[in-house]
């Protein structure tokens, strides 16, 4: 199957090669004209290449979300595909929303560098400055952020967490605080001294968000993240609000900061917009976020305050971040250096994303080269 979707996608590479109207006489337009043209000729184009594209995914039972496509700026392809796992098997439509899982890393990052560009956090700050009752010594703001903290994570290590967790029916950030105070599980290497993805350390940066605003973390991000940039359909996950999982009774789904985040495809698209502006953090504090970190050894690891960072297959740099809870496989993909950007909220399947999101991009560079000359 794999064999056919890839001989699949060289047929639309071939096509892609060939002119547009091989037969036709150019005529001579005005330059205003042409730029019309041309832009006509690559909105067409994209259009009709992603559809075949993700029709042709969903058939294979290769795909089954909501996803969104937007070059430079604007939505070039916006479809639902399939039934909902965790809605009574109701069709999927743009506007469904899903949990984010770890795409909700990101918002919390942002919240964090909102603070320190106000300068009530410092990236070297030792969190027990805000969280005393933690018994770990020599970890800062900026290990939380980059994940070169060494703490266990409460969500990959069960067998260390689990017979705490086990009388809880539903956990929040403060009992996993609790946790780590009372029971003084060993950090996992030295502070700094490695990169790995820990979900623990993401729990914790709403606590330090509260303690210093005194205000909730559910509260500060509805007021200065999605009330800011209108993401209405957006939200922090809570008992009272029904969110749909696809398991029931999941005890840590109300631990927030590492996930938690719900939204829909239309209001991930602000969220991505916003990240080309200063409206929510300054670009320079943007771009920071989106370097390469560093370990005390003074190696490099592909991941930011909050971003995953990786390239195209032809060069081009990707801010990124995928997230798996509860069935959801969403993921945010931003191609910056074309202006580009990819946002799938889809449930776990067969899909191969960083297929999809290749043969995508392949197609919007495609579509640069067939409409050049026309």
């Amino acid at each position: 199957m794999k064999l056919f979707i890839y001989y699949l996608l060289i047929a639309f590479t071939n096509i892609a090669a060939q002119p547009l109207f091989p037969l036709l006489k150019k005529t001579e337009d005005t330059p205003a004209e042409r730029l019309t043209l041309i832009s006509q000729c690559k909105k067409d184009y994209q259009v009709s290449m992603l559809h075949l594209l993700m029709d042709s995914l969903a058939r294979l039972g290769r795909y089954n979300g909501v996803i969104l496509v937007a070059d430079e700026g604007r939505i070039v392809f916006k479809k639902a595909y399939g039934y909902s796992k965790v809605d009574n098997g109701k069709p999927f439509t743009v506007d469904t929303e899903m949990q984010l899982a770890s795409v909700s890393k990101p918002f919390t990052a942002v919240a964090t560098l909102m603070l320190i560009e106000q300068g009530a956090l410092k990236f070297d700050d030792d969190i027990r400055t805000y969280l005393p009752e933690l018994p770990y010594r020599g970890i800062t703001v900026r290990h939380l952020l980059n994940h070169t903290s060494g703490l266990p994570d409460y969500l990959n290590r069960p067998k260390v967490f689990e017979k705490y967790f086990r009388k809880k029916d539903y956990l929040t950030n403060e009992d996993l605080l609790k946790i780590l105070s009372k029971h003084h599980i060993p950090l996992e290497f030295q502070p700094g001294k490695k990169h790995h993805y820990c979900n623990t350390g993401y729990a914790l940066l709403p606590l330090i968000i509260e303690r210093v605003t005194a205000r909730s973390f559910t509260d500060f991000m509805q007021e200065n993240i999605f009330n800011k940039i209108g993401m209405t359909a957006t939200y922090l996950y809570s008992p009272e609000r029904h969110a749909k999982m696809l398991r029931e009774n999941e005890n840590r789904d109300g631990i927030l900061g590492d996930k938690g985040v719900f939204s829909t495809v239309e209001d991930m698209f602000k969220w991505d917009r916003a990240l080309y502006t200063d409206i929510l953090i300054s670009q320079k504090t943007l771009q920071a976020a989106f370097e390469r970190g560093i370990t005390l050894g003074e190696e490099k690891f592909n991941y930011g305050y909050g971003w995953r960072i990786s390239e195209t297959n032809f060069g081009e740099k990707i801010i990124y971040h995928k997230g798996f809870w509860q069935g959801a496989t969403p993921m945010l993909i931003r191609i910056v250096d074309c202006n580009r950007t990819i946002i799938s909220l889809h449930h776990a399947n067969k899909v191969n994303s960083w297929y999809m999101v290749h043969s995508i991009n392949r197609i919007l560079n495609n579509s640069e080269v067939r409409c050049a000359n026309y």
